[in-house]
């Protein structure tokens, strides 16, 4: 699930309600020791919000790719599955995203010929956090929340504030995660 929060707007003039989306990627982890690691992802996104102002009502679509560093803390158990958690920075660059609306579509990079300004900026940053558990065979499920602290409004960024955020569970597989007693880490 996903939307957008608007800090400094009433609810009444715009908000958005979180929409349905999926995500697919990659991650690689790096086990520096038994209770720490670094983890990379590469993810392609495909979200949508259900944005109300007065007198409109549209379904936001958004599409992008985000490569998310965290620091992992981790605990392994005598039966070698593992309870992780993560935390760190995100970028994430977005390649589409379209309000529909009445049967019409308004392209939000596109950039206003007289300002040079679209209505939202096609990169992003923010915070993420995930809380997973990994069987002894690989299968990863993951619950996640990223948080953005950049503002992605282009035009009329300097009067409104918007930074979306998303919620997800998951599934992963950790290829080569076979392990057993023994050997460095239980690996």
């Amino acid at each position: 699930m996903s939307g957008y929060v608007f800090p400094d707007l009433s609810s009444d003039v715009v908000h958005a309600d979180p929409g349905f989306g999926g995500t697919l990627g990659g991650f690689v982890f790096f086990d520096f020791h038994r209770h720490f690691g670094l983890q990379m992802e590469w993810l392609y996104h495909v979200r949508m919000a259900h944005v109300h102002q007065p007198g409109h009502k549209g379904l936001l679509f958004y599409a992008g790719f985000e490569v998310p560093l965290y620091w992992s803390v981790q605990w392994t158990f005598n039966r070698c599955d593992r309870v992780f958690l993560l935390f760190g920075p995100t970028v994430e660059y977005g390649y589409k995203a379209q309000i529909f609306e009445d049967g019409e579509s308004i392209d939000l990079y596109k950039k206003d010929d007289e300002t040079q300004l679209s209505a939202m900026k096609d990169v992003s940053m923010g915070w993420s956090f995930v809380f997973g558990y990994e069987f002894r065979f690989g299968l990863q499920v993951q619950l996640s929340c990223k948080m953005g602290f950049y503002n992605i409004l282009d035009a009329n960024r300097s009067e409104v504030e918007a930074y979306p955020y998303s919620l997800s569970a998951g599934l992963a597989y950790r290829f080569g995660a076979m392990r057993g007693r023994g050997g460095a880490h239980g690996k």
